[in-house]
């Protein structure tokens, strides 16, 4: 499997030739919306449940043997997962519940998250089956023309104020459930008769991010950490076992360890290795034959991340000469930032990244990004040509922009380095 892996892989890096136009740095990897990205699983996953997509599924070598007579799909995200820390954690500790699904003839390979590279835009991709182009949804902040504001998307709050409260937005009339253009993909799944079932953190049942991104389930889960995750998913299917449907879940701890002490932590390893022993002894063991029979499993992530240190912080406040260019500080993300310049100032703008950072970041033009699909193809969402700004600010090797005074999260994403865009895709069945 390791052979397949490696082919995968090599496709994969052989698509930033496909953004040819754009002369991307020779270590990014671009985004594979043709078959191997997370874009593509929830269309496999719909393929697979008896429905069709408009978007392509998975390439066929991925799942090849694992997609016929599916009953019902498990379909695991970890935030912050990367390819190659996965890889890390199942080569330090072969009694890894993970290893275990390998060892049976599971595949485990790489794929490639969406641009920009964060949770915002990945996770609704991986939660509906369209492209970042179609949904809008592009960035940890955005600049909202419908509510005049550059928004802290998270928190659905004004950058300026976000500090005061989480969802000042929604307070102030934003319909979370109205805001993206597309469908998510229970809605697509009931068009064929198929529940979901949701199991996320318990603080984030009701949160407004939950609200934009997951619609249509027939039920949500609150759980308080990975192992009653197991528990509670592994309780659901037996309760449903009868139905053919799916159930999808989602945890977000590594992404917070990550931000917090780096990905190349002891603490990141440590994380994986409970949830593949959590994922061993109280799923997978525990279910019964009638409940593993036709299991699909999927365990993919939304991103990866890399260590950013402090030292490698680019101060946004100590270019005022570049911000007097722009009409606002920059939004989208720390290292794949959108620049909206004053009129007739794009040039000097560009011109002062390039001469004064040009080893630190790559400027692409907005447009030009959009129309070689980095933000993937399909029909776009109305405001999305609203929300690339005139600029894109890619940061190279492991530099980004810091907007405060200090610089405090040691893991970053966002851009397109190996580590923040390859995550992994692991796909089993689960029959004993």
């Amino acid at each position: 499997m390791k052979d397949e892996a490696r082919k995968i892989e090599k496709r994969i890096r052989a698509e930033r030739a496909r953004y040819h136009k754009l002369n991307l740095p020779a270590e990014f990897i671009a985004p594979n919306y043709g078959g191997r990205s997370i874009v593509n699983v929830p269309a496999t996953i719909i393929r697979a449940l008896g429905g069709h997509f408009h978007t392509p599924p998975l390439d066929p070598e991925i799942v090849k043997g694992f997609t016929t007579g599916v009953q019902r799909v498990v379909y695991v995200v970890v935030d912050a997962m990367g390819y190659c820390r996965l890889l890390d954690a199942l080569d330090a500790n072969p009694q890894n519940g993970f290893n275990k699904l390998l060892q049976r003839g599971a595949h485990l390979v790489p794929i490639t998250s969406t641009f920009p590279s964060t949770t915002t835009a990945a996770l609704t991709s991986l939660w509906s089956g369209y492209t970042p182009a179609e949904h809008g949804f592009i960035g940890y902040q955005l600049f909202l023309r419908e509510q005049s504001v550059r928004a802290n998307m998270i928190k659905f709050s004004p950058v300026a104020t976000q500090d005061l409260g989480w969802q000042q937005l929604v307070d102030a009339g934003l319909k979370p459930e109205n805001f993206l253009p597309i469908p998510a993909l229970p809605q697509t799944l009931d068009r064929f008769g198929i529940p979901v079932y949701n199991f996320i953190e318990a603080p984030y049942t009701e949160s407004a991010l939950s609200h934009v991104q997951i619609r249509g389930v027939k039920e949500t889960f609150g759980f308080v950490t990975s192992s009653d995750l197991w528990v509670t998913l592994r309780h659901a299917i037996e309760q449903h076992r009868a139905e053919r449907a799916l159930f999808v879940a989602y945890w977000s701890a590594l992404d917070d360890i990550g931000h917090r002490y780096g990905p190349s932590h002891d603490a990141t390893i440590a994380e994986l290795n409970n949830f593949g022993y959590s994922f061993e002894y109280e799923f997978w063991r525990k279910l019964s034959p009638a409940a593993r029979d036709g299991t699909l499993f999927l365990l993919t992530a939304d991103h990866g991340q890399l260590d950013a240190p402090p030292e490698r912080a680019i101060f946004w406040r100590n270019h005022p000469a570049l911000r007097e260019h722009l009409v606002m500080d920059f939004v989208g993300e720390a290292r794949a930032a959108y620049l909206y310049c004053r009129n007739g100032e794009v040039d000097a703008a560009r011109d002062y990244i390039e001469t004064r950072l040009g080893d630190k970041f790559v400027v692409l033009d907005s447009r030009d990004a959009l129309d070689a699909g980095l933000f993937g193809s399909g029909k776009p969402a109305p405001e999305l040509k609203h929300r690339v700004g005139d600029l894109i600010a890619l940061a190279r090797e492991n530099f980004y922009w810091e907007e405060k005074e200090e610089a405090k999260m040691r893991g970053r994403h966002g851009g397109l380095a190996e580590q923040e865009m390859l995550v992994p895709l692991l796909v089993a069945r689960l029959e004993a």
